[in-house]
């Protein structure tokens, strides 16, 4: 079972979720006229307790939406979502808490999570040094010592507290390079930044687990692994022996075919279960759960309706417990909508920036520092003014 907020603030949205999971146009025509506060996808739950949700919710003040063959074959699982204000929730927790089926009292539980406010605030902003000649918007641009080193300086300057480096391009149809090239691209940067700067925090972006390890040795606090431990799962034990932060993002397949396998089930939950695997295997191998962060991977195995389906509904992906970091910046998603190359994106990621800062995104991983910085300052002292 998993329990997510999605981010509906339409009719029209809220009538694709109850299509999606097969509620009765009849239905949909009615409920959709309840757009509430709190939309809560509750999936892979048995119809029997799914009828009791709807009772219990419909005692509340609340609705449940729910597959319209439940009630003549209750015994098979099912998604349903729970429409509701925040005081019905309250009610409704209440109510689950006294119920005698165990999976209803850890419901109720989790949803608690739900009535915490969580003030707009400024995310932790990652600044990108790409030491790639074939990047996709800046490759060759900073694959020299001196260029990647004032690049850094620059970012940090504008406010980036992390510079995330990557030396091999993880851009769609891309093969993969030797890890002697991406230690020889990365290493020497990440000795000096850190060698000229004790306080910046220093991610590298890789798949391997010897680049890891020599990037943490030589003085990097986070590692990025844009597979997910899928390639490589020896990384989280490099993570959990130098206690660095770890990053888990989401993908298809490498970067050459990931762009062949975008076809889901249900995307969110695709998405969340994919992570919470590679989050079981990190913790396994030790690491501390406050050193985890995730990242649904915006472009990795995506379309561009999928990209703009997860950038909006970015709370779900709260539900996990970790914080959330979203990298728009520059992509295709943006590209496909302005019909513009990668230098021209700035406008369109400060747009997806403050979207996910909307929906509570602790990290934002951008090319444009000091534009996304303003435009999130802003938005906080707009929202909490």
């Amino acid at each position: 079972m998993l329990i997510y907020k999605l981010n509906i603030s339409s009719e029209k949205s809220l009538a694709a979720e109850m299509e999606a999971i097969t509620c009765d146009p009849r239905g949909i025509k009615i409920m959709q006229e309840k757009l509430s506060r709190y939309t809560i996808k509750i999936t892979d739950i048995s119809g029997h307790l799914a009828l009791v949700i709807k009772e219990t919710a419909l005692s509340c003040g609340a609705e449940c939406a729910m597959p319209r063959d439940i009630i003549i074959n209750p015994k098979k699982n099912c998604d349903i979502l729970l429409l509701t204000q925040k005081n019905n929730l309250k009610l409704i927790i209440n109510k689950l808490a006294k119920q005698a089926f165990k999976t209803l009292k850890t419901l109720s539980n989790q949803l608690k999570s739900f009535l915490k406010e969580e003030n707009i605030s400024i995310p932790v902003i990652m600044g990108i040094l790409n030491t790639t000649p074939d990047s996709f918007s800046d490759g060759g641009n900073f694959n020299t010592k001196e260029t990647a080193l004032a690049h850094a300086k620059k970012m940090i300057k504008e406010g980036a507290r992390i510079i995330d480096i990557g030396g091999e391009s993880t851009r769609p149809g891309s093969a993969e390079i030797s890890i002697k090239e991406e230690l020889k691209r990365t290493i020497p940067i990440i000795k000096e930044l850190r060698k000229n700067n004790k306080k910046i925090l220093i991610s590298i972006e890789t798949t391997k687990s010897l680049v890891a390890q020599k990037a943490a040795e030589a003085g990097a606090n986070i590692i990025n692994d844009i597979s997910g431990l899928t390639r490589d799962p020896k990384i989280a034990k490099i993570a959990a022996k130098y206690k660095t932060k770890l990053i888990i993002m989401h993908r298809t397949g490498n970067s050459k075919i990931m762009q062949q396998k975008t076809e889901y089930a249900d995307l969110i939950k695709d998405i969340l279960s994919f992570l919470q695997k590679s989050i079981d295997i990190a913790l396994e191998a030790g690491v501390k759960k406050e050193n985890i962060i995730i990242d649904p991977g915006i472009g990795f195995g995506k379309t561009t309706e999928q990209n703009l389906y997860i950038i909006k509904h970015l709370c779900a992906f709260k539900s996990l417990g970790y914080p959330v970091l979203l990298g728009a910046s520059r992509k295709s998603v943006i590209g496909n909508i302005l019909k513009n190359n990668p230098t021209e994106r700035t406008a369109g990621t400060i747009a997806t920036s403050i979207m996910g800062q909307l929906n509570n995104a602790d990290y934002l991983r951008v090319h444009d520092v000091k534009e996304n910085i303003n435009a999130v300052k802003i938005f906080k002292n707009l929202q909490n003014s």
